[in-house]
């Protein structure tokens, strides 16, 4: 089982390139972990019947598509879970929509584009992609610099996109006198090129727009148009603060060109990908094509059960242990299989997730570190059907790798033991 410890916003942004710039943009919803496709990808041999491309990319099929092969230009849906080389689960789609990105537009990272385009609609694969075709030397979120990333990838649709007719050049930002752009107090310059008549976004709406993006000699980065508009909740910087700035001074129907400075746009450290240079002035031509609601807010997680200090069972190792309802069942013993469900906060009462949203308890075999020491010390203190909290330190949590661990502190579970199958013995 793959445990993910990172904080809410989840990393959808890692894989959600907004078609501006290549970059990762925020998204919501917990990671979700596949306790049972987890265990199917680690019992391929991924030295057997993989290829590696020329540029490094390490392709496993799992399972052969029957459909049409993913194509450059193709919008293509996709169901992914991502991991570090040491197992710690950082993104995951599966359980919400699979994520939609036309493949080759440098709209998602390099090892993305180049993997999927092996695959056919129906297929399913795990991509391990070198840090030179993911995000390189930086620190992006919850992934270290210098990352080798593991996707188990599902290719859900290809949809084959109209190619645009050609043009013998790339298309230019309309021309604009700099004397008729309005200036704000922040820097951001704009034009109306179209005046629309419809409402103006407020804070917390969801804009939808589609847009060009060029660099200040004229040199085109990105086009929404060669796919799908994009969406982006206003005042949330999902893009760059420019975009917000300007979304709230436009209506339904205008297009507007727009001269970011660097402060509005990716600053002093340009997008990860590096196709914004750092210090980058962008030329955006942008047409708000719909507003929509805000999305609703979430149900804040309940926290875990409040425990005594004094009441909690604590070994040798550290782990603390409270047995919310006792188990009705057989002794927990090393080799078993239980099904258990399962919510994990940080010690700030902050949930990180729980299988209970996911609607599958998850099995484990005690005793193998499936989940981590921890784990293990603590379903063997308990029974089956039974009810209890643990805390772990970042030592009984993250073994060898807790310096590196994505999250401070203590963890807290709370389990829920649902079903024991007792090892074979031998006779």
């Amino acid at each position: 089982m793959k445990i993910q410890t990172k904080n809410a916003p989840t990393w959808r942004m890692l894989l959600i390139a907004a078609m501006l710039l290549g970059l990762l943009l925020a998204a919501c919803g917990p990671a979700t972990p596949q306790p049972s496709d987890a265990e199917t990808t680690d019992a391929v041999n991924v030295e057997v019947g993989s290829q590696v491309t020329a540029s490094g990319l390490q392709y496993v099929e799992i399972e052969a598509g029957t459909g049409l092969q993913a194509q450059p230009g193709d919008q293509v849906s996709v169901h992914y879970t991502g991991t570090l080389e040491d197992g710690t689960e950082f993104d995951s789609s599966v359980g919400g929509d699979p994520f939609t990105f036309v493949l080759g537009q440098g709209q998602v990272i390099a090892g993305w584009d180049e993997g999927i385009a092996l695959m056919r609609e129906g297929g399913k694969a795990q991509l391990i992609i070198p840090p030179d075709l993911a995000y390189g030397p930086n620190d992006y979120g919850p992934i270290p610099g210098n990352s080798t990333l593991h996707f188990d990838v599902e290719l859900v649709a290809v949809e084959a996109v109209p190619t645009p007719a050609p043009t013998s050049t790339p298309m230019p930002p309309t021309a604009v006198d700099p004397e008729d752009y309005t200036v704000t107090e922040s820097g951001l310059q704009y034009i109306f090129l179209t005046e629309g008549d419809g409402d103006t976004p407020e804070n917390g709406e969801v804009a939808t727009v589609h847009f060009t993006g060029w660099f200040e000699d004229g040199t085109m980065f990105s086009n929404s148009r060669l796919g799908t508009p994009i969406q982006f909740i206003v005042g949330d910087e999902q893009i760059v603060p420019g975009w917000d700035e300007m979304a709230l001074l436009m209506q339904v129907g205008d297009v507007v060109q727009m001269v970011l400075p660097p402060e509005l746009g990716l600053g002093e450290e340009g997008s990860p990908s590096g196709t914004i240079p750092p210090n980058a002035t962008l030329i955006f031509e942008m047409e708000l094509m719909g507003i929509e609601p805000p999305p609703p807010t979430p149900t804040p997680a309940p926290p875990p059960v409040s425990v005594a200090e004094s009441d909690y069972i604590v070994t040798d190792s550290g782990l603390k242990l409270y047995v919310i309802t006792p188990g009705t069942g057989e002794p927990i013993e090393a080799g078993d299989t239980v099904t258990l469900h399962y919510k994990l906060w940080q010690e700030d009462g902050t949930q990180l997730e729980s299988s209970y949203d996911f609607g599958q308890p998850v099995p484990i075999i005690v005793g193998l570190e499936q989940a981590g020491a921890g784990w293990d010390e603590a379903l063997l203190l308990l029974d089956n059907l039974s009810v209890a909290q643990f805390v772990l330190t970042p030592e009984l949590a993250y073994g060898d790798q807790a310096a590196n661990a994505p999250t401070e502190g203590n963890l807290i579970f709370e389990v829920e033991i649902m079903g024991l199958e007792k090892a074979e013995t031998e006779e």
